[in-house]
């Protein structure tokens, strides 16, 4: 609503907005139990989250006069049910197409769902084991083998419900396919398809904000495969997944821990100072004016970890999923991330990515700014 009754981009036409709005936020930090009180009256849910705020200032003394204040509620009311379909359309749960990261442990496969927010059907954190058929197995590997620094995906061949088929049934056909879009096995048939997290990532399932002192993951896998990947606490975010890192900590995991899912911190790493991060291509890999070879998350980084058991096992929602007993500590140590650049995924614009979003030339005029800054270097 705010984008639409305001100029937020170069290419908006004043002109052509009929009144403007503008937003704030009430913080919690900042207004306290006034916030938790207005929102009991507005009949919400009286949580510390910032309550978000439009507010429009008239620029006329006679705000009665000429039926304005009617002309300004019909145009507001119009905008607001137009952004209303927009809003059932984004929350609609229904069959969609559903893309995993594709973690090898030789014995057997993990996924990781490439979630997005501002998707219904894709808003969930997921984390599964399954087995693939042979001859689908043998063509990842050998792919694999021949580029390691390549990354792959495993998506399911046709629309599911991953509520309804893929947990309920455990078994979907599926297609694999390499970063660079090559596919690798098609008509790859998915089995044993068992969830070790799932956890819902609406809104009121989130913290308020982003985790302090640390940065908490999921750690799972086998004692011979361990993998991580990044807890989605808050949005905007970043996945972080990472396969086959070295953990050397006292006492080692136990077996159970690692095939239940349990927490990992990096002990090390400030997330709250560090978010919300820039887009990917501006990060390890990308081609942006500020991609850097100094990222935190890339292959060979080495990191001082705590492991504590997840107190909510598999399914779950949130506030507070990332919320540890400092004192059932299962082991401290160090953790080094592969070798290889195929082992590594780091995304943080297709989860924040919103399919229903206007589309905007701000990202291109950017880019137009930052050429023209490198010619007059």
């Amino acid at each position: 609503v705010v984008e639409v009754l305001s100029v937020d981009s170069p290419e908006d036409d004043p002109t052509k907005i009929p009144f403007f709005l503008t937003s704030t936020e009430f913080e919690h930090e900042l207004y306290g139990d006034c916030a938790k009180h207005f929102k009991k009256r507005l009949g919400l849910a009286q949580d510390e989250r910032s309550l978000f705020v439009l507010r429009n200032v008239l620029m006329t003394p006679f705000p009665t006069e000429g039926n304005f204040i009617d002309k300004m509620a019909t145009i507001f009311r119009e905008v607001i049910e137009k952004e209303v379909e927009v809003c059932r359309k984004r929350n609609e749960t229904k069959d969609n197409h559903h893309s995993f990261i594709l973690q090898d442990a030789f014995d057997k496969i993990f996924l990781v769902n490439r979630s997005m927010f501002h998707l219904a059907s894709r808003r969930r954190q997921l984390i599964a084991s399954a087995n693939i058929d042979e001859k689908s197995l043998n063509a990842y590997r050998d792919a694999k083998n021949k580029n390691p620094a390549e990354g792959f995906f495993l998506s399911t061949a046709q629309k599911e419900d991953i509520s309804k088929t893929i947990l309920s049934d455990g078994a979907f056909e599926a297609v694999i396919t390499s970063k660079s879009g090559k596919t690798i096995a098609q008509n790859v048939q998915v089995t044993s398809f068992t969830a070790l997290k799932d956890r819902p990532l609406n809104s009121k399932y989130r913290d308020h904000a982003y985790p302090s002192g640390h940065m908490p993951f999921y750690l799972y896998g086998t004692p011979s495969s361990i993998h991580i990947d990044h807890m989605l606490l808050l949005a905007p975010n970043i996945q972080l997944s990472a396969s086959n890192v070295t953990l050397s900590v006292d006492p080692p995991i136990p077996a159970t821990s690692l095939k239940n899912g349990c927490i990992l911190y990096l002990d090390d790493v400030q997330e709250r100072a560090m978010q919300p991060f820039l887009p990917t291509s501006h990060l390890v890999g990308g081609q942006g004016p500020t991609s850097s070879s100094n990222f935190f998350f890339q292959a060979g980084k080495r990191f001082k970890v705590s492991v504590f058991e997840d107190r909510y096992g598999i399914s779950g929602g949130g506030p507070g999923l990332g919320d540890v007993d400092y004192g059932k500590r299962l082991a401290t140590g160090e953790m080094v991330l592969g070798k290889e650049k195929g082992e590594i995924w780091v995304d943080s614009e297709g989860v924040n990515r919103d399919p229903f979003k206007r589309p905007s030339q701000t990202a291109k005029w950017r880019e137009e700014f930052a050429k023209i800054g490198k010619e007059l270097e």
